[in-house]
């Protein structure tokens, strides 16, 4: 007789399948009876969070750390609209995404009848699942016992490969319909391959080609690289070639950036020449550092891997690499200086050239005889007292980091200060530069802690089977601003239910910087309240004495104050929930988000001037 396996358990099993050990999500009464086979899948913890939006962010941070899709359960209507938000960031910035939505029986939906979550008589019940259509791969709707499994399989396996979010919709009375188990035998299809493999060839040949025939090459790895898995093989490209090597904003972490072949953070040029720090920047560069633009726009191939092209991670648009120069390895298209190869996918591209590549080196002239030398990162303030800037705080807090680290640096000040520090080897950064939603690292830190301790206990348990010693523990640390945090605060409260125990950065300086910023500097709708105390914040949310969770805060208004706490070991340990606030001035701005404002500005006027 053939086994079976309750629906509710065969989704958990194939998510489990996955290497996912984490569900996040919030319990209503349409999920409660899936979440009940949830907890019946002992592969799998589920981690309650404080609202739905929350728990889209935390999926999303999971994901980025893990490099598999993330996993969100929500109830009918107002739990999965409340998500759409952070899954539409998930979406932009590909962290994928299996979202989990319990609805009304199959028979309720039929009669149309008027329940709790709808919004008017006779509403067709489905409407919700139509509203998410722009923010994900696929879905299904599981009414058909007869396809259940093959949909669920389906959808998981388009999302592990597409890194986007995807739907799985479960009305309440199929939770418990058996399926036949023995599908749970043969492993989900989850291998990025193209279907074209004479175009593929052909990408491959002619990049190859390419390589052998520069002089001056490099490689600009941007943030698909990562998200599609490709950071190793990147890593690998740049150490067989000894290339010079550059990320973007979004992909900074991508290389080693102490080695001596990373020339930094390339985010297209500036015409505006402010005064940045104890220097003055007379480049014309100044949305990258002096040097770097001009470094690899100067080369004869720039091989640029998982391109995510967009205005904060272009400069505002300002890169200037020819078309003649230029390979794009892309998500879903390559294009080797004007011919385009739609729906080839760069990852299998990739590995086939690292691999020829390998094999014998000399076939392809490398080493290369490149003359260009090491751009260097200059140093921004060397204050050693009196009042927290922007030109010190970013490069500080980058000497405070080290190797293994994960930093999750939020949409505003952070985001852009953070570029300008070095950052240790083997560090992970989560930032949201392009979809931008501020308060998202709040929610994304939880799901980034939560695959950290997945992280430790895999090495723990390689250390108790012999094998070799892995990394340090990885640190978690969060940089997030009085305004963004008042967006998504209540987490921290689950960051010390579960017993986490990042680092928190919170930079006090009155309000959105960022839209200062932009525009209504002194304006009071970029005010917040400053009525909070955020010294008093973990107490508040459970990491006091009667709890017996120990919880550390500190607050610093000066840099010999800021310097006390970050050269403190038992700060630096991370072994207990820890906040410094680091107290700013609210019209201070880090200089590449003033350069990139000034190009937007011009490039308005002259788009402005062309159309009167």
């Amino acid at each position: 007789m053939t086994s079976t396996i309750s629906m509710g358990q065969y989704l958990f099993k194939r998510v489990a399948e996955l290497g996912i050990e984490h569900v996040f999500g919030v319990p209503g009464d349409f999920n409660l009876t899936l979440l009940d086979q949830l907890f019946k899948v002992q592969e799998l913890k589920w981690l309650g969070v404080c609202n739905e939006l929350n728990g889209a962010y935390a999926a999303d941070g999971y994901a980025r750390i893990k490099g598999v899709p993330g996993v969100l359960v929500t109830t009918y209507a107002v739990g999965e609209l409340s998500a759409m938000n952070g899954v539409a960031g998930a979406y932009a910035e590909h962290a994928g995404m299996i979202h989990v939505v319990g609805m009304p029986g199959r028979a309720v939906q039929e009669a149309r009848l008027m329940l709790h979550h709808t919004m008017e008589p006779g509403m067709d019940q489905t409407i919700y699942a139509g509203m998410a259509e722009p923010i994900r791969k696929t879905h299904t709707i599981l009414t058909d016992e007869n396809t259940m499994a093959q949909e669920i399989d389906r959808v998981i396996e388009a999302g592990v490969k597409s890194k986007l979010p995807v739907y799985i919709y479960v009305p309440m009375d199929v939770v418990g319909i058996p399926l036949d188990a023995s599908r749970l035998e043969k492993p989900l299809n989850t291998k990025v391959a193209n279907s074209n493999s004479q175009m593929e060839d052909e990408v491959v040949k002619s990049t190859l080609e390419l390589i052998e025939n520069s002089s001056k090459p490099s490689i600009l790895a941007d943030v698909l690289t990562i998200r599609h898995g490709g950071r190793e093989l990147a890593r690998r490209l740049a150490s067989v070639t000894q290339f010079p090597t550059y990320s973007t904003p979004l992909s900074k972490g991508i290389f080693d950036e102490t080695d001596s072949k990373y020339n930094g953070v390339y985010n297209g040029e500036g015409k505006v020449n402010p005064p940045i720090g104890l220097i003055i920047l007379k480049a014309s560069y100044l949305v990258s550092f002096p040097g770097c633009a001009d470094s690899l726009e100067s080369s004869d191939l720039v091989l640029n891997i998982g391109f995510l092209l967009s205005d904060s991670n272009t400069g505002g648009f300002t890169r200037k690499i020819p078309d003649g120069n230029l390979v794009l390895l892309g998500h879903d298209y390559c294009q080797i200086h004007d011919k385009k190869f739609d729906g080839i996918h760069f990852l299998p591209v990739l590995k086939r050239i690292v691999e020829e590549i390998e094999k014998d080196p000399k076939q392809f002239s490398i080493p290369k005889p490149d003359t260009r030398a090491k751009v260097e990162t200059p140093l921004l303030s060397t204050s050693t007292s009196g009042p927290i800037t922007q030109s010190y705080i970013w490069q500080r807090i980058g000497r405070f980091l080290r190797p293994n680290d994960i930093i999750l640096s939020e949409s505003g000040t952070a985001q852009f200060g953070l570029t300008d520090a070095t950052f240790a080897a083997d560090m992970q950064l989560i930032t949201q530069t392009f979809w931008s939603s501020i308060g998202y690292t709040v929610g994304a830190c939880l799901g980034a802690l939560a695959a950290a301790k997945e992280q430790q206990q895999q090495e723990e348990k390689q250390l108790t089977s012999n094998q070799n010693p892995p990394a340090s523990s990885n640190r978690v640390i969060l940089i997030v601003g009085d305004g963004s945090l008042q967006m998504t605060v209540q987490e921290i409260g689950s960051y010390i239910r579960f017993g986490f125990t990042p680092v928190i950065f919170v930079v006090s300086n009155d309000g959105y910087a960022i839209e200062r910023a932009i525009h209504g500097e002194r304006m009071g709708y970029n005010d917040i309240s400053m009525l909070w105390d955020h010294q008093a914040m973990l107490g508040f949310l459970g990491a006091r004495q009667e709890t017996g969770i120990k919880g550390r805060s500190f607050a610093c208004k000066t840099v010999e104050e800021l310097e006390g706490v970050l050269t403190e070991e038992e700060f630096q340990g991370a072994r207990c929930i820890q906040v410094c606030e680091i107290f700013m001035d609210k019209l201070d701005y880090p200089w590449r988000l003033s350069s990139q404002i000034a190009v937007a500005r011009k490039k308005m006027a002259q788009a402005m001037a062309l159309q009167g």
